[in-house]
């Protein structure tokens, strides 16, 4: 299946590709015994993220993590896939933002610039990289989501099938139950594209610094800022549509839409929405708050179209300028 779906790719990102796999092959091979003790870190860390989304959702072993498998399992994956989140998409920047100070460090630069294509397909290989060295993460990321959407449809099934008629009934716009599991179908594909296409802007973006900065110092600078203006808007979004939830803020209509929307968009990448019960409150509590899961797969679509713009600019700036 792997094949099949890297078949779908550009030759130049596929891993087979000579110069992929020499920009893949470049971290030196590390011994068994350090290979052994990076996965067990690895394993530990995962354990104190779970076990702390756990501990979060019971509120310290004194309650049950939710009223039934699917709420439990959002109480307790959201907090630990959130922070996987936040450091996939610092780790995009990291990986991209010091792109051509590494080659003027290697003193490669100059000649792939006097090679035809050599700017274009580096750039776009080390980009395509990302997803290949953050793979395991992003496994994580998708394979949880596709549980999570299984026990949607799970939910579904509850009321004889008719579970979907009472979410619907009384929200604004009126919809019928067919057009309401139409409009959770747009999310439910919204929600497996936006971690493809959010970590492939913050790559993007990474490069372009890489042209614009290309000394490491500045480039190392500008991911500082980068990191912290990341992890601050989703931490902004994340408090705001906390507290509007708890009923803590009060915001016109329109506000917030735009408020869950950015949040679904820049903080959790609409995994909040795919717990049914959550999500349909926004329907019953925001009028038009069930288009947020059509609003959220156009935002995917045009993420990914900027983000080839700014792969495209990326190259014309470092042939032109260099």
């Amino acid at each position: 299946m792997l094949s099949r779906l890297t078949g779908q790719l550009p030759a130049w990102a596929r891993y087979d590709h000579p110069v992929t796999r020499y920009e893949l092959g470049k971290t030196r091979l590390l011994p068994r015994r350090a290979q052994l003790l990076r996965a067990a870190g690895v394993i530990l860390l995962g354990v104190l993220l779970f076990g702390g989304g756990y501990i979060i959702a019971t509120g310290f072993f004194q309650n049950p993590p939710g009223q039934n498998l699917t709420e439990a399992a959002m109480s307790i994956l959201f907090w630990p896939l959130l922070v996987i989140q936040i450091v996939m998409q610092i780790a995009a920047l990291a990986l991209t933002v010091n792109t051509v100070a590494e080659q003027k460090r290697r003193q490669a630069w100059d000649n792939l610039r006097s090679t035809a294509g050599g700017v274009n397909l580096t750039l776009r290989i080390r980009w395509a990289s990302v997803y290949y060295r953050l793979r395991g993460l992003l496994a994580v990321v998708v394979v949880v989501r596709l549980l999570l959407i299984f026990g949607i449809l799970y939910d579904l099934t509850a009321f004889q099938g008719k579970y979907i008629d009472l979410l619907v009934n009384g929200i604004t716009p009126e919809i019928s139950p067919l057009v309401g599991a139409l409009l959770l179908a747009f999310l439910m594909t919204a929600s497996l594209l936006l971690p493809l296409t959010s970590l492939g802007l913050s790559a993007a973006i990474g490069l372009l610094f890489s042209v614009w900065i290309q000394q490491r110092t500045y480039s190392t600078l500008a991911l500082i800022v980068g990191i912290f203006a990341r992890t601050a808007l989703a931490v902004a979004l994340l408090i705001g549509a906390t507290q509007f939830i708890q009923g803590r803020l009060t915001i016109p209509d329109p506000a917030a839409w735009l408020l869950m929307g950015g949040f679904a968009a820049f903080s959790d990448w609409g995994m909040s929405f795919l717990n049914l019960g959550f999500f349909s409150e926004i329907w019953a509590s925001i009028p038009f708050g069930i288009f947020l899961g059509v609003a959220l797969l156009l935002f995917a679509i045009l993420q990914s179209a900027l983000t080839e713009w700014v792969l495209t600019l990326a190259v014309r700036l470092a042939e032109r300028n260099g």
